[in-house]
Order: C-alpha cells, then sequence, then structure tokens
C-alpha cells in the first residue's frame, strides 16, 4: 500500500514502485524535480477509500477517509462534490484527470487511450437545482471547443448518483 503525506495543501508521495504503479494506471502527477508523485483531493480520497493509499498529515497521524475529508473540505468547498464523480467516473473504467480551472473540473479519457491520446472530454460538475447562466454555459462550450473536448455537465443530485449530460452548440441558421 502506497504512504503518502499530506503537507502544504499538497498529497504527495515518494516516487517509488508503488506511485509508478499507480502512476500507469492514471493516478497522480509526477514531480521529476523532486523524485515525488502529487495527487488530486479527489484522488487521494478515491485511493483512500479503496485501500490502496494511507495519508499521513504533517504531525505524523494516520488520516483515514472522515478524517481526509474533513481537512479537505477547509481546503476545497466542492470537495465533496468533485468527488463524487470522479469516483463514478473511476468506477466506469475511465483515466481522470485534473481539469482546467475550478469549473472545468477534470479532464477524462476515452477507455483504454490513456497515454495514447489526449483527454476527449471536459468535466463540469455541478450540484443538482443549482442555477448555471447561459453566458456561463457558453463560455464553457467555448473552452471545451478551443481545447478540442466534448463538454459533459456531470449533476450530482441528493443520493450523490451522478447523472451526466453531453453538452454542444447547434447551429439551426441551415436547417
Amino acid at each position: 500500500m502506497l504512504e503518502a503525506r499530506l503537507r502544504d495543501a499538497r498529497i504527495e508521495a515518494e516516487k517509488g514502485d508503488g506511485a509508478v504503479k499507480l502512476l500507469s494506471k492514471g493516478y497522480g502527477v509526477e514531480d521529476q524535480a523532486n523524485g515525488l508523485v502529487i495527487y488530486s483531493y479527489p484522488e487521494a480520497l478515491y485511493l483512500v477509500e479503496t485501500g490502496r493509499m494511507r495519508i499521513f498529515s504533517a504531525s505524523g497521524e494516520e488520516l483515514d477517509f472522515n478524517k481526509l475529508l474533513t481537512v479537505l473540505k477547509q481546503l476545497d468547498e466542492n470537495i465533496w462534490r468533485d468527488y463524487v464523480v470522479y469516483r463514478d467516473l473511476r468506477e466506469r473504467n475511465y483515466v481522470v484527470k485534473d481539469g482546467v480551472n475550478r469549473e472545468l473540473r477534470f479532464r477524462v479519457f476515452e477507455r483504454g487511450k490513456y497515454g495514447e491520446e489526449p483527454a476527449r472530454y471536459l468535466i463540469a460538475p455541478i450540484m443538482e437545482g443549482r442555477n448555471i447562466p447561459v453566458e456561463k454555459m457558453m463560455e464553457w462550450l467555448s473552452a471545451a471547443r478551443k481545447l478540442r473536448k466534448e463538454l459533459v455537465i456531470a449533476v450530482v443530485d441528493r443520493r450523490n448518483e451522478v447523472i451526466y449530460y453531453k453538452a454542444s452548440i447547434v447551429d439551426l441558421r441551415n436547417v
């Protein structure tokens, strides 16, 4: 089992055999300058929940899933929403990496294409009932188009189930 530590709001592990194995499966980002692998918050929560990682605080205390979630909530108010979407995508066998910003939270790779092709989807997670202005949607669509990705809105409902909606611009001028 991989051991990592939460230090300066980063979750990091030494680049050993366990970290390299997880890197090959799309977990973490290599920090070559320091010989470390850095994990996103949802990624770390998922690895702790699935029993593949143990995380220790700066004081050496082991953080189980609930303690880690409590600490991460102080650093990122959307951690639960992001974690639910991350876990759902991983359980569907997608490789999930950080996106371009806090709204377009994840890049998702086509199954079996990680490392061979760029990510295909940009995921914008939102909680059920939250209003999204049309202008914001257009901004997301524009960003996705510039990056040559498909925009997917991931709506997390009250039961922590995720519903995915593909979003695209339709030109009706020539219909």
